[in-house]
């Protein structure tokens, strides 16, 4: 068990999370659907959603939250070729995004 995990063979869970000023929730959520119907083609996808803060003045507006079956299938999508293309749109929001395996369920 540990050497599948060791080799990146562990089901993992990508959180990232966007800075998006009020006025430009629409044209953020048409970049996201961009990025988004990309690496629900690839390999090893489980699911997204994107959740959106219902808190007044929110440092993160929307946070997405996806499954992949492993981690190196989350790296492989998103280094692919087609990625930095149908996520460019994302550019202008502030990003913070990391991978991360379960602890407790």
């Amino acid at each position: 068990m540990a050497e599948a995990a060791a080799k990146g063979a562990k089901q993992c869970t990508a959180i990232v999370s966007y800075q998006v000023k009020h006025e430009d929730i629409d044209t953020f959520l048409d970049a996201w659907e961009m990025a988004n119907d990309f690496l629900k083609k690839q390999p090893g996808h489980v699911n997204t959603t994107l959740h959106r803060a219902i808190s007044a003045n929110p440092p993160f507006r929307f946070v997405n939250v996806a499954k992949w079956k492993t981690v190196n299938d989350f790296r492989t999508a998103t280094q692919a070729t087609g990625y930095a293309e149908a996520a460019g749109r994302l550019n202008p929001y502030p990003v913070y995004a990391a991978a991360y395996d379960t602890v407790r369920p």
